[in-house]
């Protein structure tokens, strides 16, 4: 079994994104030997409820571990719940996981070895640039996919689109935690991704590519997953003053910050 694990932060708001969470997950646990922990922070489990006894009927959950924290705020915190899962695992690599992301598994395979080999420090598992391909998802189509769980069924409706940060990112976990995590700052959507991305690479990680595509299926948006998030412009304002750091202004800024000491302690 690989040293790996996924770490999959979720809100299921809308029907198409228990679709999506469904396919994902049960598409990890049927063809990559990791753990995979889902993290649902909403004010009802509905990912017990609704999405595991989907899920069982496709994989072997053996290696899901499945959390749940109530919580009535409206804003879905990505970054926060990424940390919380991030302290919750104890494998030498983990995966920031979409659940609406699907990738070729020759792709995981790659990525998950380039860190294990000690290679380099962070995979973004598809290629910059127009390397999405955006499938359409509707109950026809997701019906088709959980019975086989091959991604030949979403190449029949699929459309070339840009791809650049954000999805998924595989992780030296241990060189993860000294990059300061996610950064807790960024409130419901928005930036996080750019940021963590920028960080990573001015901490001097090393950063590698797999040259293929991601499948993003497809899913209405609320504003915790669009330009809509009431705190976009506050996050765009953090992440701007972020760029203007040098070394020391950078370390200082988050050596400071309450959810990073937070954090250490609760990894004491």
């Amino acid at each position: 079994m690989y040293d790996l694990t996924f770490l999959i932060p979720i809100r299921i708001e809308t029907e198409d994104r228990l679709r999506n969470v469904i396919s994902s997950v049960s598409y990890l646990l049927r063809n990559i030997p990791a753990k995979v922990i889902v993290k649902e922070v909403s004010n009802h489990p509905t990912f017990r409820f609704r999405a595991l006894p989907e899920i069982r009927k496709y994989a072997n959950t053996d290696n899901l571990t499945f959390l749940f924290e109530e919580n009535n705020d409206p804003f879905f915190c990505k970054s926060k719940v990424l940390n919380d899962l991030l302290v919750e695992s104890d494998t030498k690599v983990v995966a920031n996981y979409d659940a609406d992301c699907i990738l070729p598994i020759s792709s995981y395979h790659q990525a998950y070895s380039a860190i294990n080999d000690d290679q380099v420090d962070v995979v973004y598992p598809y290629g910059c640039g127009v390397y999405q391909w955006r499938a359409e998802y509707n109950p026809e189509v997701y019906e088709e996919f959980v019975q086989s769980l091959d991604t030949s069924v979403l190449d029949k409706k699929k459309v070339l689109y840009n791809s650049t940060i954000g999805w998924v990112q595989f992780v030296n976990r241990q060189k993860y935690i000294q990059s300061y995590m996610m950064n807790e700052n960024f409130i419901s959507w928005g930036c996080e991704d750019s940021e963590f991305y920028y960080r990573m690479s001015f901490l001097e990680n090393r950063i590698a590519r797999i040259d293929n595509y991601v499948y993003h299926l497809e899913h209405s948006r609320t504003f915790n997953s669009w330009f809509s998030n009431p705190n976009f412009n506050s996050n765009n304002n953090l992440w701007n003053a972020i760029k203007t750091f040098d070394r020391n202004q950078m370390v200082s800024y988050y050596e400071s910050q309450e959810y990073y000491k937070n954090r250490k302690r609760q990894m004491a």
